[in-house]
């Protein structure tokens, strides 16, 4: 059974988009309301640039920074996440040596983003409220 989150945590996720990220269940049920919104493309690509992040071995980093850019830099990806043009050139110059910092500027963008434009409604969502109102009930197994 997965560690459900209790009510001051999930409670805590309204007052700060950090706090959510940094919640591995927060984020969870975030991508799932992205997933329903159909935009989990910007979620996806953050938690691969975070997996990137912790690879240590040279050869496998170039390898996932080139699955990364296929899956969500490439403007032939049908996840495609919205860049501004600074930024793309950012990562495109990168993409000549990868590391594991390749995508931060990206990263922070899509980070923001999604703190401007679905956190506030991944607040308001039914999933959300229900999480809150589901403590103190009965949680179904």
């Amino acid at each position: 059974p997965s560690c459900r989150p209790n009510y001051d945590t999930i409670l805590s996720w309204s007052r700060s988009f950090e706090r959510l990220m940094k919640n591995k269940s927060g984020q969870k049920f975030f991508a799932e309301f992205l997933k329903s919104e159909y935009s989990d493309e910007n979620i996806l690509f953050y938690q691969a640039c975070e997996e990137l992040k912790r690879e240590k071995n040279g050869e496998k980093v170039e390898e996932k920074a080139r699955i990364i850019y296929e899956d969500f830099i490439s403007i032939l990806s049908p996840k495609e996440v919205s860049l501004d043009s600074r930024v793309r050139e950012i990562v495109n110059s990168n993409m000549v040596r990868p590391t594991a910092a390749t995508f931060d500027e990206a990263r922070e963008q899509i980070f923001v983003l999604m703190q401007r434009d679905s956190y506030p409604r991944f607040i308001n969502s039914a999933l959300y409220q229900k999480m809150l109102g589901a403590h103190g009930l009965i949680e179904d197994a």
